[in-house]
């Protein structure tokens, strides 16, 4: 299709997969299976912006799709990116994943994909879009999905946050993918570890990994780049020595600095956890 683009992004959920202190508490309760990275192919959505015409004065542009809520009266799931955003030539209309359709459950026909964004910004099975003058102001984005706006987009348990804003782009984060927590592995054998990191698009820099509960920390080999909104995979070799319990941590690190917090960064609704994150196993 002419003018049709492809990126590989990441798509995760609001960064609750786990909820704020210990898995399966609170969040969403997805563990960490609520995330994905596809190769999409689409049209930018700034050549449809520019061919339909934005009048001087946009403030936002409203998404809308055809997914509905369980219940009747669950508001209908509408969208919105500031103007500006919506024409910065990464925001896709994606009508592939992976060189084939896309899939009913990931948004067939189109789906909008929104670079280093949550993927309540990705809206499926896209219906209407809508060039505002003003702010759109429904539910999903007024009331729903949204975060302190202070520091860190936290606050202290308990406090009721002064002001609010809509959740936007990805925490950086980073993930042991090779090795299950409450695993068992051998002492005096080598253990190659593997695993993912990835953040907003400013790109993955580096990669540590420590095998005593953060103590101490080693240098991984980075995988392929492809592309600052992909997964960046990892791969670090270590051989436990003593049996026992031990703690496998990981901690991503990117070109402007960031990189995760030792401890949980807590809001009210458990969004954007980027956490190192312990896999537990034992040495025997």
């Amino acid at each position: 299709m002419d003018g049709a683009v492809e990126i590989t992004a990441v798509n995760q959920c609001s960064g609750n997969s786990r909820g704020h202190f210990e898995p399966r508490v609170n969040g969403g309760q997805l563990s960490h299976g609520a995330m994905g990275n596809a190769r999409w192919r689409g049209i930018p959505l700034k050549l449809v912006l520019e061919k339909a015409g934005v009048a001087a004065g946009a403030r936002q542009v409203s998404f809308d799709g055809l997914d509905r809520g369980v219940l009747e009266s669950t508001p209908d799931f509408i969208k919105a990116l500031d103007i500006d955003h919506a024409l910065d030539g990464e925001v896709m209309l994606a009508y592939a994943m992976n060189g084939e359709d896309l899939p009913m459950l990931n948004g067939y026909p189109v789906r909008l994909v929104v670079p280093g964004y949550y993927g309540t910004c990705w809206v499926k099975h896209l219906s209407d879009i809508e060039v505002l003058k003003s702010d759109y102001t429904g539910f999903w984005m007024s009331t729903a999905y949204r975060v302190p706006l202070t520091p860190g987009n936290a606050v202290t348990p308990g406090q009721v946050p002064a002001k609010t804003g809509p959740i936007t782009r990805f925490t950086i984060r980073s993930f042991i993918t090779s090795v299950p927590d409450q695993s068992e592995v051998k002492a005096g054998r080598q253990l190659v570890v593997r695993g993912i990191a990835f953040d907003s698009g400013q790109g993955i820099r580096e990669v540590t990994f420590s095998a005593d509960g953060g103590r101490t920390w080693q240098e991984t080999v980075l995988g392929k780049d492809l592309g600052r909104y992909s997964f960046r995979e990892w791969t670090v070799a270590f051989t436990p020595q003593r049996t026992g319990p031990i703690e496998l941590l990981s901690r991503a690190f990117n070109r402007v600095g960031e990189t995760q917090p030792m401890t949980p960064l807590w809001n009210p609704a458990g969004y954007l956890r980027n956490v190192v994150e312990r896999v537990r196993v034992t040495v025997i």
